[in-house]
This record gives structure tokens, sequence and C-alpha cells, in this order.
């Protein structure tokens, strides 16, 4: 008789919970229709993303240190804003002023193979002399260099005299379809190499150029100066003088300070009714002052790199100026290069060609094939607060009115409101322009600002 084994039997108990521990594991191994299954795969570790490196070559002390400063302060923004995107940024700024200034710049990391600046041409100087420009790529905040060196031993990250003078041509030419220039410049330097730009860039076009000097230490002279230019006649039994003119447009690359005795210049000479064209000499002067008589200066215009109405989210600040612009401009640019060493010249220029498509907070910069910049710099014009973006179409119009008023002027005849209905004395109208040496002239020494 066989004996049963029940649950009871050590033996019995022990076959059960075998049985019960490779059911489990059936279990386990099997995806269950009910919620269970499969273990997810543990996610994969991710490496963290490499830090980007922003070297800036900026003054931190000396006259020039407030400049500095807000190049960082733009850079800073910049690190901030890419942080938030997931690019991390080192920013190593390295103080020009220092002694031992290229010394810590050789020691910076080889991933920090950009740099930003210098800003003063001295600077620039000692890095080329001691080899620093052929180890890194330099991104010069200067508005010329050297010889030969745009494009071969550094770049150029800053708004240049040609790119002043292409802008006014530019508008002029092409906005307000003028064809005939002329130049009253200061015998120093600057005013004969931007005069001599100018005339290079008229001759590509198959347009001359007029021109006229004056001493600049001597403002009393300077209507004197004017007078060939204008060639005004004084028919006889009249005291206006009836301008000659032979061009529409007059450059005049001269401190703001110089501006207005220079329009009174020409108003000795019964002239009114020229585009007068500055430099951004006259941003320096006007940014952010209050200007008296500015219907003087309603065809006035010059050149800045600055508009703010332009600028991205990121610099609307009150404090934001060019200058900031400009640090934060060059820190996703210089990411954008993503460059870890020096590379060749031709190399370095290619990169730069494909990163300036980014979106500017300054006026957009591109570089040619030889690696020389070009930047599209904006127009201002003349407000009673300092300078305001010029809208071409009231320009024009602004033009078209002084052109028909100083037309009736000239004939004898009194000027007109905007419906041709003839204004009396008191109605807004220009005053009356004086024939040369009746009004006397104010005589001061010019103070001209540092020009970078």
């Amino acid at each position: 008789m066989r004996t049963a084994i029940t649950c009871r039997h050590p033996l019995a108990r022990m076959m059960l919970v075998l049985l019960l521990l490779m059911l489990l594991g059936c279990l386990s191994a099997c995806k269950m229709p009910f919620g269970g299954g499969q273990r997810p795969a543990p996610a994969p570790v991710q490496s963290p993303k490499p830090e980007a490196c922003v070297a800036l070559a900026l003054p931190a002390s000396g006259q020039y240190a407030p400049i500095g400063n807000k190049i960082r302060q733009g850079a800073q923004i910049a690190q901030k804003e890419m942080a938030a995107n997931g690019v991390n940024v080192r920013l190593e700024v390295i103080n020009t002023e220092a002694p031992d200034w290229l010394q810590k710049l050789n020691a910076l990391p080889a991933a920090c193979a950009v740099v930003g600046g210098p800003l003063q041409a001295s600077s620039y100087a000692q890095a080329r002399k001691s080899g620093a420009t052929d180890k890194k790529a330099f991104f010069t905040f200067l508005p010329s260099l050297e010889q030969g060196d745009e494009g071969t031993h550094a770049w150029r990250f800053f708004p240049g005299p040609q790119d002043q003078v292409d802008a006014l041509v530019g508008f002029a030419t092409d906005s307000l379809n003028i064809r005939s220039y002329g130049a009253l410049y200061p015998t120093d330097a600057y005013g004969a190499r931007m005069t001599g730009l100018l005339e290079q860039s008229l001759y590509k076009r198959n347009m001359p150029l007029q021109k006229a000097s004056y001493n600049p230490s001597d403002p009393t002279s300077w209507s004197s100066a004017a007078a060939p230019l204008i060639n005004a006649q004084t028919p006889e039994g009249s005291r206006t003088p009836v301008p000659q003119t032979a061009f529409e447009a007059l450059f005049v690359p001269d401190s703001w300070k110089s501006m207005d005795m220079l329009t009174t210049s020409l108003l000795y000479n019964g002239e009114d009714r020229l585009v007068l064209l500055g430099t951004t000499l006259w941003e320096q002067g006007l940014y952010g002052k209050m200007v008296n008589s500015p219907e003087k200066f309603a065809l006035a215009v010059f050149p800045a790199a600055w508009n703010p109405t332009h600028a991205p989210r990121a610099l609307q600040s009150s404090g934001s100026d060019f200058w900031t612009a400009l640090g934060y401009d060059f820190a996703r640019f210089s990411v954008s290069l993503g460059l870890t060493s020096r590379l060749t010249a031709p190399e370095i220029t290619a990169r730069a060609q494909r990163a300036s498509h980014m979106v500017w907070g300054m006026a957009p910069i591109t570089w040619d094939s030889a690696g020389v910049a070009h930047q599209k710099l904006f127009i201002f014009g003349v407000s009673p607060t300092g300078m305001v973006p010029v809208n071409v179409d009231e320009f024009r119009q602004t033009r078209s009115n002084i052109l028909q008023q100083s037309a009736l002027r000239m004939q004898g005849l009194p000027p007109v409101d905007a419906q041709g209905n003839p204004l009396t004395p008191g109605d807004g109208q220009q005053p009356t322009l004086q024939p040369i040496g009746t009004t006397p002239r104010p005589s001061y020494k010019l103070s001209l600002p540092p020009r970078l």
C-alpha cells in the first residue's frame, strides 16, 4: 500500500518550496499582461558638455577702463543668456594695462583660442611683436590695423573709416539719388584721411568730389575757406547771397563741437540746402546730449554702429550702448566660431563668415574672402535730444521743403506754408540770411575728443 505524500512531510514541503521558486523565476522573465514586465534599462550616463571659452583683452584701469568695463558687462549678459540655453561659457578677461598681460594671455588654456580686443593700437602692437597673434585668433576692437595685418595676423570686430564712408555714400546716392559731392575738411590727419577715402569711393562710382580745407584752430577763417565751394553771388540791389554750389551733399569730417560754426559759415555764404555728411565723431558729441537750434541740422546725417531700436531683448535696458553690444556680440560670435586652436588665416576667415549669420546687437559685420571686415552702419540724424535714426521718407520730405523755401528766398519771394500760402514774419519761417561779413563771428579754440 502506497503512502500519500502530504505537505506535512518534510520532503514534501521542500519540494513545494522549490516549485514555487521556479514558478516565480519564470514569471519575472515574462512580460505580464497586467502592468508588470521588464524593468526599463537604466539611462546612459551623459558626459557633461564641453565648456566654451571667451577671452577678452581689455583695459581694466586707466582712462579707457569704463569702456572696457562696459564691454565686459555685455559679454557677461551673453554668458548668462547662453547658459540658460545649455551652453557653458568660461569668460576670461585680461587687463591690458597690466605689465604682464601678455604672459597671462599665453597662460590661458589652449581652448581659449579666440581673443576679443585689444582696444588700443599700442596694446595690439605689443601682441603683434610678441607673436601672440600667431598663437591665438585676435578679433580686435580697433577701427583699422596696420597694412597687411587684417585677415592675416588679426581680424577687425569694430567699425572702420571705410564703413563710415560706405554708409554715407550709400544713403546719399541710393536713398536720395545724389550724384554730386563736396568736402569741407580740417587740415589734420583725420580730416585728410577721411576725405581721401570718400574721394576713392566716389571715383569708383564715376562721381567727382570738390574739396576745400580749413585750419581747425582758426574758426574765424572757416567762412572764407567755404566761400570757393559755395561761390555765392549777390545780385545788384540785394543783400541776400545766392549760392552757385555745384554739388548736393557736403562731407564734413570734424567733431560735433565744430558744427555750429561750420553751418554758420555756410549760411554766411547763402547755403542752407546741402545734405551734411558727418562721421562717427558726431555720435561721440551728440549721444545723450541736448541740441540747441536743431533746425539748423535738419539735413545733417552721420553713421553709427548702435541703434537701440534694433537691439535684441537682452540689450533693451537703459544702460546698454554700443560698447555693451560689442561685448555681447563678441561673446556669442566667439562661441559660434568653435575654435579650440589657432587655425590658418583662411580657415579662421571661413569660420568668421559662417558665424556672421547670427542675430547682431550692434550693426552686423561680415568678412570678405580676404578677411577684411565690413560693418553695415546705421544712419542717424540730429534731434533736440541728440540723435535719432533717420526715416528716409521723412528725410526726403524735409529736404524737399527746404529746397522749395530756399528757391523762393533766392528769387526774393516770401516763404510759403505746406499749402503754398505765403508766410508772414513770425510764422516759423527761417530767418533771412545775412551777407558775408555782416554778422560777428565768435572766436574760440576747439577741443577735439580723442579718436580711437
